[in-house]
């Protein structure tokens, strides 16, 4: 079914900041008519892959976010002339602090896209047993719905500590509007949020300790009472 079928609307009523394209916005159903091609059926009480594939897009743009904040940390340092009278270098660029701060920013960068590759290699072994007809083993789907937990622990705390490093490399000059340098910590801090970082570390801390399943279906609404 797509967006723009008809008898669906989408209401842009998300007041969030940062990741437009992550809104929670409203989206209405009315006689929408879907064809069978287009229904994914699953059972509710059963592993299943499709949890760890929603959260690798989240996963993949945090590390693109991961990648933008390096670019642009390099480009506003490398045409840099003012510097501090404390400083350790001629220039930004040749400051061995600036360096090092966009070294570690380049190394928080790597770690995240190493970690969504890993992720991705797990869900293609598991498309691989769907493309011969086989159901992939109990064990696998656990291990990517685990692993894809822990990455998403891992790279939003470290992805949002480079969105705040990032400010290190040009003192209040970096903090300039036109700049927009902190749409990356936004940006993170939304995905971050959309589901909450706090409930992966339990699914794994839960499974280390007591042998839980981990959890592959939720939903977010009120208790009735």
């Amino acid at each position: 079914m797509q967006a723009q079928a008809e008898g669906v609307e989408r209401v842009d009523d998300w007041r969030g900041f940062g990741q437009r394209l992550s809104a929670s916005g409203t989206t209405r159903f009315r006689n929408v008519r879907v064809k069978p091609g287009h229904v994914l059926l699953y059972v509710r009480d059963q592993p299943t892959p499709l949890t760890a594939h929603f959260q690798l897009t989240h996963l993949a743009t945090l590390a693109g976010i991961a990648r933008a904040i390096v670019r642009d940390a390099v480009a506003f340092v490398q045409p840099r002339k003012r510097v501090y009278s404390h400083g350790s270098g001629d220039t930004p660029r040749e400051d061995p602090l600036v360096q090092q701060v966009i070294g570690q920013l380049a190394s928080t960068a790597f770690i995240a896209a190493s970690t969504v590759q890993a992720v991705a290699r797990g869900l293609g072994e598991i498309d691989r047993f769907r493309q011969r007809g086989e159901p992939a083993p109990e064990s696998l789907l656990f291990e990517v719905e685990l692993n894809t937990a822990k990455a998403q622990a891992g790279i939003v705390d470290a992805v949002l500590q480079a969105g705040t490093r990032l400010f290190d490399i040009g003192g209040a000059s970096a903090l300039q509007e036109d700049r927009r340098l902190d749409r990356h910590w936004r940006n993170a801090r939304t995905l971050a949020s959309h589901n909450p970082t706090i409930y992966k570390g339990r699914v794994v801390g839960d499974h280390l300790l007591n042998g839980a399943r981990p959890t592959f279906y939720w939903a977010v609404g009120a208790i009735a009472s």
